[in-house]
């Protein structure tokens, strides 16, 4: 009986990994090991300096005002949704117990697009919580707290790395779609509140001098395009509501929203403020969401209100 060469042998296990990792390199919507354990250690230092933040505020909430109470409260909220969707993210990119002979072209398939998906859902959760602690520390900038305004600027900075650490140059760009749809059959409320209060107010009117206000503004009553492209890919800049500047960032929506939850959200929004407003169909956010599809930056307000 012949007896195998070590050379033959190693060489065996050095093609196999060759193969496996070939697998791996060729999809870019995978976070290396390397990667993961960089993302997660931001992450676990971000919730230190959150469970800091909120301390800090529980000490010191009966000399704070009432639009920093809400503001916390809400930052509270959105961090509790932001850790799932972290979570299901990072489990997403962890591939332990897939076996090779379970592991064929098709599943591998399906798992990219779902890591693809949770990628762009995550980056616009990272900038989200990002926009959310720099408008906070503007507030606190505004009220002399330069401690904690500086506390909160340091954690936007390191949810902006962490948006930046999730691969991003995957090919599917599309935003979820039902072309059965209709908006009409959505609860627009239970989706604003899901998706929008925590900076808008239960009410939509706004938050302090903080975040605007959404009825009766004509960010939202006007032309259809100005709400929906608002929506899909967020605004940054000054922009006047009801008399009052705004200054800061909204981030986009268009991988957490399908087209016709869009529609729904910004209907009910119509609905709710003064005057007869045209609903918006899916159509029409499909229409222009094709006519804006390489947009991958919050929109400038001259931008919007210059068409």
């Amino acid at each position: 009986m012949l007896k195998k060469s070590p050379t033959i042998f190693f060489g065996v296990i050095f093609i196999t990994m060759s193969l496996l990792s070939g697998c791996q390199m060729g999809d870019s919507s995978q976070m290396s090991k390397s990667e993961q354990r960089r993302m997660q250690s931001t992450f676990n230092s971000l919730q230190e300096s959150h469970r800091a933040a909120l301390q800090q505020f529980k000490k010191d909430s009966a000399s704070m005002s009432d639009d920093i109470k809400i503001l916390y409260l809400q930052m509270q909220e959105m961090h509790k949704q932001m850790s799932m969707n972290h979570r299901h993210m990072m489990s997403g990119h962890d591939n332990k117990g897939m076996g090779m002979q379970q592991d064929n072209k098709q599943m591998r398939k399906r798992r990219q697009m779902r890591r693809q998906i949770q990628n762009r859902m995550s980056r616009e959760w990272y900038g989200q919580m990002q926009s959310m602690h720099n408008q906070m520390a503007r507030r606190h900038e505004q009220m002399s707290h330069p401690k904690r305004a500086r506390q909160h600027r340091k954690m936007g900075e390191g949810y902006g790395k962490m948006k930046k650490m999730v691969p991003s140059n995957d090919e599917s760009s599309k935003e979820p779609v039902n072309e059965n749809a209709d908006p009409a059959f959505l609860n627009g409320a239970n989706l604003y509140t899901q998706y929008c209060a925590s900076c808008h107010g239960t009410d939509a009117k706004g938050i302090g001098k903080v975040f605007p206000p959404l009825v009766n503004s004509k960010w939202i009553t006007g032309e259809k395009s100005v709400p929906v492209r608002i929506v899909r890919d967020g605004v940054s800049g000054e922009i006047q509501v009801s008399g009052k500047i705004y200054n800061g960032t909204m981030p986009p929506f268009k991988a957490r929203l399908s087209m016709a939850e869009i529609a729904a959200i910004i209907n009910y929004l119509r609905d709710s403020s003064d005057g007869d407003h045209p609903h918006i169909t899916q159509d029409d956010v499909i229409e222009i969401s094709k006519t804006y599809q390489n947009r991958n930056n919050p929109w400038q307000p001259e931008e919007l209100l210059g068409e």
